[in-house]
């Protein structure tokens, strides 16, 4: 191999002495990660660790360093290297020394470079828990450092600047056109209310509220009691406010089940509605206004009428790649809630985690919940990106299982707050952690009891084909000719439905995923080509179209329906779709990029309920923007608050206003040619979800910057689907759109994000624009109540940096700028002067 030059980076490793820091008693070496340039070789740029020997003895051969990296594509070093990097698992790697290797002495330090495919752009993308292996397999973490971004060139492409990068001139533009006059109102909230109708009058709340209760509203009443009493008030038998929960009058029509009227007039606040289920809804519009004033509260008297226009309003958050603990996901049910959603998405199973312990299956949990270092994966999975070499360390995300009880408290708590709980039990592909925790199991009874070690087994040791899935796993789908496989999934059905049963709350559905089969899955196995002749198959695509009827049906015996993503639904005969619909209770639309558009409405014609999860709408783990701080995936564009805001349900060719490179689209001619959505079809668009994948959530903070404020434009257009501005093929409604938008925009950042601060919840803040003009630096900000910090020699903006408030003199090469507001900082705007 002839690795190109950078500046400063040779293929030949240099040794040479360097100051150890962080230096670990218990890790025989530190470890440095620097990035270098991209394109030193067609599709790969080139990195360096510089390896430091901190103990007192040569570092000699045997040992072994691991590290995680979202590196799909793979890593490699120089011919001549003294080490071997190699990877075991996608995105999990290995050092180790080759047999040119020479001594380390104390002290001495070794740079080694290496490739990785793809390019660098994002710079949260650097290695992860790197960990020391020593020759008699004992692992500790590694004391680990990342150089600091220096140079341009480390996070760009040569030649090539990323669309619309927000750059002090971009950011400008797009703050510019968020500008507003408008002045923000009493019952301004999201979503947006339907109805309001002012009365005369103004109702002051003071501390201490009356409560009185219409039977069957006795749930909707405590709930609101304790949000009361965490806001400062206090419900007593002789308050100067009464709020009273009542059912609507019988000559009142609903709308639909969450339709309800908030009244206030004089202090006596009603709330009215046909089900707990409504008047909860009211409730929330209730504690959303009290808790944006200091007591006592101003309401000017006033009639709401209000309901969504979806009836499925959704969040689905993985906790397969990286794990969030009981308490955090109860505080994120909190807050879908109170903005009124009212399905939780729970994905607990993919290639790298199975979290939902399941009595008589231990190995899915005990072996699949943990992740560390491991030779075969008989005690563990293997590390991937955040974790460590210790499966037994709770605090990292890569570790962790929720028990049956905490899992039927979860869906009790859920239910008490009016939203339903949908588990997936990824299948059968992104199966991995299922497959290695069932085949240890196997390998735990072979011996003892033969039949017993098959009953649940999901892959076939004689099994030679050949694929490679989205994550590049080349291991991950279950072998669907075999019986066990659906012992298996009726094994773990009937697990959740008796979860459910024991909790008290109605199931349904139960997602069975159905994504992402590779090309070439079960083309070498045995037992497929068997089962296939048996059953007179000549595709391969007949063996998913068996699974999904066969477990389908099976749930279907149960009385359980069924949901998948949208590969559930395509490329089948009309008998199959005619069979098989009437099982779905949902059907997951995700890809919705280029020609894939056409996918949610074909899927609806065809029969089936569908839920938009457009990826270039609402996949939350995708970056804000393309600035190189930014975390998130970029592989489906960029997602922010507005990509989610613009989302139109009925008029799906129109939801996206940009292009992957951020060209605009024609809106008045997006559907030209595609296929419509049929009036049968309509009745089959059932709701909206947001999807927060979690290969890059190290955190429970993370968790939530991903999520707010980029959830709002879904919490908006699931309740108000038909905005006014929604473009037509002769009007693009431009006008409307952008005066909208602004709206939108400052409702977040003034009612949301300080409602948000006051509850610690984390969120994100925009960046703010920066220019200078004939020698005089401008800056804008999204927030007007934010600060904007500046500086002029090329540091960080800090709090204390100079605060702009007018155009000012500045003849400086160099302007950075960052926003401070509640808490919260923006990523830094840089601006380069071009008259420098």
């Amino acid at each position: 191999m002839n690795m190109k030059k950078s500046h400063h980076l040779l293929c030949a490793l240099a040794l040479g002495t360097l100051a150890a820091c962080n230096t670990s008693t218990q890790s025989p070496v530190s470890l440095q990660w620097e990035m270098g340039e991209n394109q030193v070789e067609p599709d790969y740029y080139e990195s360096t660790f510089t390896l430091v020997n901190t103990s007192t003895k040569p570092l000699e051969s045997g040992w072994e360093i691991y590290f995680t990296q979202l590196s799909p594509r793979g890593v490699k070093a120089c011919e001549e290297s003294p080490v071997t990097i190699e990877m075991v698992n996608p995105g999990y790697y290995k050092i180790a020394p080759a047999d040119s290797w020479q001594p380390l002495a104390p002290g001495d330090s070794i740079a080694i470079p290496y490739l990785n495919g793809g390019t660098f752009i994002q710079t949260q993308f650097t290695p992860k828990s790197p960990f020391f292996v020593s020759a008699d397999d004992k692992a500790v973490s590694i004391p680990f450092t990342i150089a600091p971004f220096t140079r341009e060139s480390q996070w760009t492409i040569p030649g090539h600047k990323a669309p619309n990068y927000p750059d002090g001139e971009v950011c400008y533009a797009q703050n510019e056109a968020l500008q507003t006059d408008y002045q923000l109102q009493t019952y301004d909230l999201l979503p947006s209310l339907k109805e309001v109708t002012p009365r005369e009058g103004v109702s002051v709340i003071a501390e201490n509220i009356s409560l009185s209760v219409e039977e069957g509203f006795a749930g909707e009443a405590r709930l609101l009691v304790q949000e009361l009493e965490k806001i400062g008030y206090h419900v007593t038998n002789n308050g100067q406010t009464v709020i009273a929960l009542c059912h609507f009058p019988k000559n009142s029509q609903a709308r639909n089940d969450e339709h309800y009227r908030l009244d206030v007039k004089d202090n006596y606040i009603t709330i009215s509605g046909g089900t707990p289920h409504a008047i909860f809804n009211g409730t929330q519009t209730l504690l959303s206004l009290l808790k944006r004033q200091a007591i006592p509260a101003r309401l000017e008297n006033v009639a709401i009428n209000d309901y969504p226009d979806l009836p499925y309003r959704g969040m689905m958050l993985d906790i397969s790649r990286n794990y969030t603990r009981k308490a955090d996901l109860f505080k994120l049910i909190d807050l879908l809630a109170a903005y009124k959603l009212n399905v939780f998405h729970f994905h607990f199973s993919d290639d790298e985690g199975w979290r939902l312990e399941i009595p008589g299956l231990e190995e899915l949990t005990s072996i699949g919940s943990r992740r560390g270092f491991t030779r075969d994966e008989s005690q563990c999975l293997y590390p991937n990106y955040y974790g460590g070499w210790n499966p037994a360390d709770t605090t990292v995300t890569g570790n962790g299982y929720y028990t049956r009880q905490d899992f039927i408290d979860l869906l009790q708590y859920a239910a008490q707050r009016h939203i339903t709980v949908i588990p997936e039990i990824e299948s059968p592909g992104h199966a991995r952690a299922a497959i290695v925790a069932m085949r240890a199991r196997y390998n735990r009874l072979k011996d003892s009891n033969p039949e017993q070690a098959r009953e649940y087994l999901l892959s076939e040791e004689a099994d030679t084909s050949k694929y490679v899935s989205a994550q590049a796993y080349t291991d991950n789908i279950m072998n669907v000719s075999l019986p066990s496989v659906y012992r298996f999934m009726e094994k773990v059905s009937d697990e959740i439905i008796a979860m459910y049963r024991d909790a008290g709350v109605p199931l349904a559905a139960i997602h069975i995923g159905g994504d992402e089969v590779p090309h070439g899955s079960w083309a070498g196995s045995p037992s497929c080509r068997r089962f296939m002749e048996e059953n007179g198959m000549t595709d391969l695509h007949q063996l998913s179209e068996y699974f999904l009827d066969k477990v389908s049906g099976m749930l279907a015996d149960k009385g359980v329906k069924v949901s998948g993503w949208q590969e559930v639904a395509l490329h089948h005969s009309p008998e199959l779709n005619a069979r098989v619909a009437p099982r779905f209770d949902g059907v997951y639309c995700w890809s919705t990029i280029g020609n894939s558009d056409v996918v949610p409405y074909t899927v609806a014609n065809e029969g089936y309920d569908v839920i938009l999860c457009n990826v270039n709408n609402f996949y939350l783990d995708l970056a804000y923007n393309p600035h190189k701080d930014e975390p998130g995936l970029i592989w489906g564009g960029y997602v922010d608050q507005f990509a989610s805001f613009n989302m139109l349900p009925f008029n799906i060719y129109g939801s996206a206003r940009e292009n992957r490179d951020g060209v605009s689209n024609d809106l008045k001619t997006a559907a030209r040619g595609k296929i419509a959505l049929t009036a049968q079809g309509r009745t089959h668009i059932k709701g909206i979800q947001a999807q927060l994948f979690a290969e890059t959530l190290g955190s429970f903070d993370m968790v939530q910057y991903y999520t707010f404020p980029k959830i709002f434009g879904l919490v908006e257009r699931g309740w108000n689907t038909f905005p006014e501005w929604s473009p037509t093929p002769t009007d693009d409604k431009q006008a409307l759109y952008e005066k909208a938008r602004a709206i939108y925009n400052a409702k977040i950042a003034g009612i949301e994000m300080p409602r948000l601060a006051d509850e610690g919840v984390n969120f994100r803040l925009p960046q703010p624009g920066i220019r200078i003009v004939e020698g005089k630096l401008y800056a804008n900000s999204p927030i007007p109540q934010a600060e904007i910090r500046y500086t002029t020699d090329g540091s960080e903006p800090t709090a204390e940096s100079p605060r702009w408030e007018a155009p000012v003199d500045c003849q400086a090469s160099v302007v950075k700028a960052r926003l401070f507001y509640l808490g919260k900082a923006s990523l830094t705007t840089d601006y380069a002067n071009p008259n420098d």
